[in-house]
């Protein structure tokens, strides 16, 4: 442990402000990812009352892509002046005021427009909560901790499942998303008031976590933005989230419509495979975190490529023969090692740039993941709608997984 670490260590009460930070940062992808994947949740609701086709509804879901994508191309340049408790305030309020917007949404066109609003905003979120922990945790712990950030995400996940279906049944798919507009934007104002960025804002003067970063270059937004281009970790650690986020969207979005369909299961049960899928995440990314700090993260980029290509078989497995209820929970169940490699996909990107560009290169590689969440749903409907065949469109997301093994293998060498 260097100096400045060494001195930072011991200042009374850092330990609380890093768990507080972390609290926060896990609020924020909670709702985050609620706000995302709220929709798929709850889309046979919406689909009905819309009267959308699988193709409009995988759309839907893929729409908040678009805006988050160019959102990241925005937030992550400006990651380097502005503050971590703007980027977040600002994402999540505004999200919160899409979501309730949302839920008011009378036509297809309303709702695709408040999708790609929401986007824009959940993406300063996503920027925010990255400067959040890049500035409170030392490198040797980012892996646990952006575990404990995307199981944040995937039990988002699972409650969307657990909540929005019943509260959908009881009582509209409106009530349920200005029920997570009104808390996402609460959660925005909770972090305007108390997050503070780093132990800098605590008094402790020149602190970095490292003193080898401290003399980090500081040139222009253009000039970060090439020197994290330009080296191949960031696209690395793209095509890897694309592999991931490819394989949660796949799942999340059309898991349910498939065993509906295919299974004859009930719609009653839907809340019980959405939630299983996403518990097994939590766990299995707490597991991959902390893996990720104790072996090689090429490695487990790797070995968390291979697991989303069996998973993609096994659903496609799923959507060819009869299974047992007891079959179909395990099938969702063994889903949660898609997200194995999350943890040490973002720890390795933060260690290849260093503190300072930490933030502004996890948000460029994370376009990769937001690209995945668009097509994935949106092909994977479109195929469904075309052939009427889950099996071929469970097939294809095998056929990505399969591709981006190989590639992700050549380039890990």
């Amino acid at each position: 442990m260097d100096m400045v670490q060494s001195s930072a260590s011991t200042h009374p009460g850092l330990r609380g402000w890093q768990a507080f930070a972390l609290s926060l940062g896990v609020l924020g992808e909670l709702f985050l990812a609620g706000d995302w994947y709220g929709f798929a949740a709850v889309m046979p609701f919406v689909s009905k009352s819309l009267a959308l086709s699988p193709g409009e509804a995988g759309f839907a879901q893929g729409a908040f892509a678009i805006t988050y994508a160019l959102g990241m191309m925005v937030w992550s340049p400006l990651a380097r002046r502005l503050s971590a408790r703007m980027l977040f305030a600002t994402g999540l309020i505004g999200a919160g005021i899409g979501m309730v917007l949302q839920a008011h949404a009378g036509s297809y066109a309303t709702l695709i427009a408040m999708r790609l609003v929401i986007g824009l905003f959940d993406a300063a979120v996503w920027v925010g909560t990255m400067k959040l922990i890049v500035g409170w945790f030392p490198m040797k712990r980012h892996g646990l901790t952006m575990g404990v950030l995307l199981a944040a995400f995937s039990l988002a996940i699972t409650l969307d499942f657990a909540i929005g279906i019943p509260v959908s049944a009881a009582y509209g798919w409106q009530v349920f998303f200005e029920g997570l507009g009104i808390a996402t934007a609460a959660v925005g104002v909770i972090g305007a008031l108390v997050i503070k960025g780093s132990p800098l804002d605590l008094g402790i003067p020149d602190f970095r976590w490292n003193v080898a970063l401290a003399h980090a270059p500081s040139g222009s937004d253009s000039a970060s933005a090439w020197t994290v281009l330009r080296s191949k970790w960031v696209y690395v650690g793209g095509l890897a989230i694309f592999g991931d986020m490819f394989a949660i969207s796949a799942v999340t979005t059309w898991v349910v419509p498939a065993f509906i369909d295919m299974q004859g299961m009930p719609v009653s049960s839907a809340a019980a495979i959405g939630s299983t899928m996403g518990v097994a995440q939590v766990v299995v990314l707490l597991v991959g975190g902390w893996l990720s700090d104790r072996m090689a993260r090429t490695t487990m980029i790797r070995i968390g490529a291979a697991f989303c290509v069996l998973s993609a078989l096994s659903f496609m497995f799923a959507t060819t023969i009869p299974l047992p209820w007891a079959g179909l929970l395990t099938v969702s169940a063994f889903s949660g090692v898609v997200v194995l490699s999350g943890g040490a996909i973002f720890s390795l990107v933060s260690e290849k740039y260093g503190e300072t560009l930490a933030a502004t290169a996890i948000g460029f590689a994370e376009l990769g993941g937001i690209l995945s969440t668009f097509i994935a749903p949106a092909l994977m409907g479109a195929i469904i709608g075309a052939t009427h065949s889950f099996s071929i469109a469970f097939g294809l997301f095998a056929a990505v997984e399969i591709l981006i093994l190989a590639t992700l293998t050549f380039a890990t060498r």
